[in-house]
Order: C-alpha cells, then sequence, then structure tokens
C-alpha cells in the first residue's frame, strides 16, 4: 500500500509538473506569436503606406511565406535573431520609395535603427513622432522632401545618437529641446531652410557642417546671433502741416493733420 502510495503521489507531482509545463509553453506561444504579429503588420503597413516606384519592396516583401522568421529576409530588414520575427533595424535607402513618413513603424516595437535617406519622401514629420521611436538610437531622413517644422517632440527619443534630416525642406527653429539627446553624436540639418538659434549641446563632433547652407541660422559654433536694440523714431510736424517721421537720419511723409504742439514724440519700436 506504501508503494502504491507513492507511485500516486508521484504521478500527481508529474501531472502537475506537465500541466505547468504546458501552461508555460502556452504563455510563450501567445507572447511569441503576438510579437510575430505586431511585426509583420509593421511591415505590411509600412509597404502599403509608400509608393513602391522601382519595385524593391514589391520583389522582396513576400507576405505569403509563413515559415518561422520569414521577414528577416526581407530586403532591408534586419532582426535581433533570424529565427525571430522582431525587427531591429529598417534600412531602405535610395530605393525610390514616395509618399509620407510611414506611421506603421509604431508596430515595430523592438525597433532600434530607422534609415529612409535618399528617396522622395515628402510632407511634414509626426508631431506624436516620439510615440513610435522611443527606442530608436538612430534615425536618417537626409535626403528628402520632408517640409514644415521639426516636430519637438523628437527630441523626447533621449536614446537618439545619429539624427541626420539635412537636405530636406525644413522651416522654423531648431528647438532648444534638441539639447536633451545626450547620447547624440551626430546631428545633421544642413541644406533645409531652418533659422533662429542653434541649440547648445554638450559635444564637439556637432560642428558647423551640421547646419551648413541654412543662413538664418546663428548661434555657436555659427556666427553670433545678432541682439534685437530698440531704436528711437521721432514723428513731429513741418512748417506745411504734414506729419514726418524721423529715422535714422532720414524722413518719411505719412500725411497731413493739424497739431496743437510742435514738440516731437519719441516712439520705440
Amino acid at each position: 500500500m506504501a508503494l502504491l502510495g507513492h507511485v500516486l503521489l508521484s504521478k500527481q507531482h508529474l501531472d502537475i509538473y506537465i500541466g505547468s509545463v504546458l501552461l508555460l509553453l502556452l504563455l510563450s506561444n501567445c507572447s511569441f506569436s503576438f510579437g510575430v504579429e505586431s511585426d509583420i503588420n509593421c511591415l505590411k503597413s509600412i509597404k502599403a503606406s509608400l509608393e513602391d516606384t522601382l519595385g524593391y519592396l514589391n520583389s522582396s516583401w513576400d507576405f505569403s511565406n509563413n515559415t518561422e522568421g520569414f521577414i528577416c529576409n526581407f530586403l532591408g530588414i534586419e532582426c535581433w535573431h533570424p529565427h525571430e520575427s522582431k525587427v531591429l533595424n529598417i534600412k531602405l535607402s535610395d530605393l525610390g520609395l514616395k509618399g509620407q513618413f510611414p506611421r506603421g513603424v509604431e508596430n515595430c516595437t523592438s525597433l532600434t535603427g530607422l534609415d529612409l535617406s535618399s528617396n522622395m519622401l515628402s510632407g511634414h514629420l509626426p508631431n506624436d513622432i516620439d510615440e513610435f521611436l522611443s527606442f530608436v538610437t538612430s534615425l536618417d531622413l537626409s535626403s528628402n522632401s520632408f517640409s514644415g517644422l521639426t516636430p519637438l517632440k523628437l527630441f523626447n527619443c533621449t536614446y537618439m545618437n545619429v539624427l541626420k534630416l539635412d537636405n530636406n525642406h525644413l522651416s522654423g527653429n531648431i528647438p532648444a529641446e534638441a539639447n536633451q539627446l545626450t547620447r547624440l553624436k551626430t546631428f545633421s540639418v544642413a541644406n533645409n531652410a531652418l533659422s533662429g538659434e542653434v541649440p547648445s549641446f554638450n559635444t564637439t563632433s556637432i560642428t558647423a557642417d551640421s547646419y551648413a547652407n541654412n543662413p538664418e541660422l546663428c548661434g555657436h559654433p555659427l556666427k553670433s546671433c545678432q541682439k534685437k536694440s530698440k531704436s528711437v523714431v521721432r514723428v513731429f510736424m513741418s512748417n506745411d502741416g504734414n506729419i514726418m517721421v524721423a529715422a535714422a537720419d532720414e524722413f518719411h511723409q505719412l500725411g497731413t493733420l493739424t497739431l496743437t504742439s510742435s514738440n516731437p514724440l519719441e516712439v520705440y519700436r
């Protein structure tokens, strides 16, 4: 009886052990499937949102293949592991792609590098760009036709080591918050239409070349920014009853008005 009880007890423990292993495998598979599906949807969305003028994506990105890690063989895709469909880097430089910034990258939740340089992408960069590039360390959007302001929230991506926005049509100021990117080693906004004072980075690797051909930019390492000074404008009445404005020794006639006093008025601007 004791031996039978020991066997029964062992069988009970074995059943519990097997059940625990099956549960862990099930949870693991659910997590893996979710990750795979998310990254596959990421690439499907990117492909659908871009015009593939040269056919590179159409010929390489074949989603009919269901083998494990199949997206890791796609053109421009690097995975954490060749047999696990978790996208590490997306490198789609110089492929003749048209369209706007592909928001589908938000589904590649493990992404650390994005290179869309030397294409024909246009439009504004998303204002909420930080929400889907949270862990990106390298972002290269150079040599496209992106326009508008540089998104303030881009500089919430504090893991960034490389940020290249040169050769676009960006305008306005570079937000001072750019200096939050304390890991930044490579930064370029050359050949845009930017203006105002450049951010103060705590690195010597960002030089004047990073800002080249933006004539309205100023501040170290560029030319000093000119401080705006107040100038005095004198308004007075001439002998013939006309109101005259004197600024920098130049007189401008504004019109005719009868004044009760001949004392000049000083107006500051």
